[in-house]
């Protein structure tokens, strides 16, 4: 027992081990802090992608049923007063500019030339817009301008 007892007072007394500090951080920390933000970020972006307003896809679904009922009814007065009631729309939606909706005349295919970035609506087949109110039923002019709005509205 005596060897016992020696091998006993030889042991050390139990060493606790230090506290843990508290930086640096271990690497699931450093891997959180960076995550987080971005996924913030993502979902940010991503709910705001879905928030925004999908006007040009909304604009040529419109588009179509003025052109399906254009080839019902075969009125060109209504259809060209829709759409230009269309462009309006979808332009204030673009632009958040208010302005739009009061143009008429020649402000009006001018501010139209502009946002296309062609002359089409000055002077060629979109002029029908300006004076279609004053003319006979026409069915060839309004051919043009459906083919100018579609191209308008893929535009923007």
């Amino acid at each position: 027992m005596d060897e016992l007892q020696e091998a006993l007072k030889s042991l050390k007394d139990i060493h606790e081990p230090q506290p843990v500090s508290f930086w640096p951080p271990a690497p699931g920390w450093w891997i959180v802090l960076i995550c987080v933000p971005l996924l913030i970020l993502l979902i940010r972006y991503v709910y705001r992608l879905q928030q925004r307003p999908k006007y040009k896809k909304l604009a040529s679904q419109e588009l179509g049923n003025i052109v399906a009922n254009f080839e019902i009814q075969h009125n060109s007065h209504k259809t060209a007063k829709e759409i230009s009631l269309l462009l309006r729309k979808v332009l204030v939606l673009k632009n958040k500019n208010d302005n739009v909706a009061g143009l008429i005349g020649d402000d009006w295919l001018q501010y139209l030339d502009g946002v296309s970035g062609s002359s089409f609506f000055t002077q060629g087949g979109g002029r029908i817009l300006k004076t279609i109110p004053y003319q006979s039923q026409s069915d060839d002019k309004i051919d043009d301008l459906i083919l100018a709005t579609k191209k308008l509205i893929s535009r923007l």
